[in-house]
């Protein structure tokens, strides 16, 4: 079985191509309303912990440490290593992500070739088949550390992957009554938060917007349980 490597959150420039390191990105060809893949893929593929974890094809290791099975064959995580992989190491100024483009169906069903999608949406199907893929693993690494009796515990069915390690947060959101006080709290668990970067300066000043208290009047009043 592959070993566990810690993530590494900043860029390990020791796996990265030459060209790479000072150089611009590997641009990407659009080949018939593809731009939202493009964008998709250079931001994960400047993620620096996703990037340098794709590197080492530390996905691909577990995926190759398993019995045959009709996924693996299919396997969108192993799509999206490799097409990181080869836009960090190739030397080239320009690709076509063909693959990743060939296996759309394998990160949302109803994705089409050729026809126009959403940046966001592709964004969030890709990052929820990568988790999915990841807890699948999990779960037959430890089926099959229970059948040849390596034990294990009932921590590796959790939620935990790579992925939600990346990507993952929790969002608390709270309601307070202004006549008593009272306190409603509701925690979220998120991959990804959608904030107003068109009308503001920074990312941090988006942030500040997105987090900023709202007075609930009108249609939007809340009825307090107090």
């Amino acid at each position: 079985m592959a070993s566990v490597l810690p993530l590494q959150m900043n860029w390990q420039n020791s796996l990265l191509l030459a060209k790479r390191k000072t150089g611009p990105p590997l641009g990407f060809r659009n080949i018939g309303n593809t731009c939202y893949v493009n964008a998709v893929l250079q931001c994960l593929t400047y993620t620096p912990p996703l990037a340098n974890y794709s590197l080492r094809h530390q996905h691909s290791a577990f995926c190759d440490s398993l019995p045959q099975h009709d996924e693996k064959s299919a396997c969108p995580f192993c799509l999206l290593e490799a097409r990181i992989f080869r836009s960090l190491n190739v030397n080239l100024t320009l690709d076509t992500p063909a693959k990743i483009i060939g296996g759309l169906k394998l990160f949302a069903e109803h994705f089409r070739f050729g026809r126009q999608e959403d940046a966001h949406e592709f964004l969030r199907y890709v990052i929820d088949a990568c988790h999915t893929t990841s807890l699948r693993i999990k779960k037959l690494q430890q089926q099959k550390g229970k059948f040849v009796g390596n034990g294990g515990s009932d921590d590796s069915f959790s939620g935990s992957t790579v992925v939600k390690e990346i990507f993952g947060g929790a969002l608390q959101s709270q309601v307070k009554c202004l006549a008593c006080g009272n306190e409603s709290n509701k925690v979220d668990e998120i991959m990804d938060i959608s904030i107003d970067i068109v009308n503001s300066s920074s990312v941090k000043e988006a942030f500040q917007k997105f987090f900023q208290p709202e007075r609930l009047d009108g249609n939007n009043k809340y009825k307090c349980e107090r």
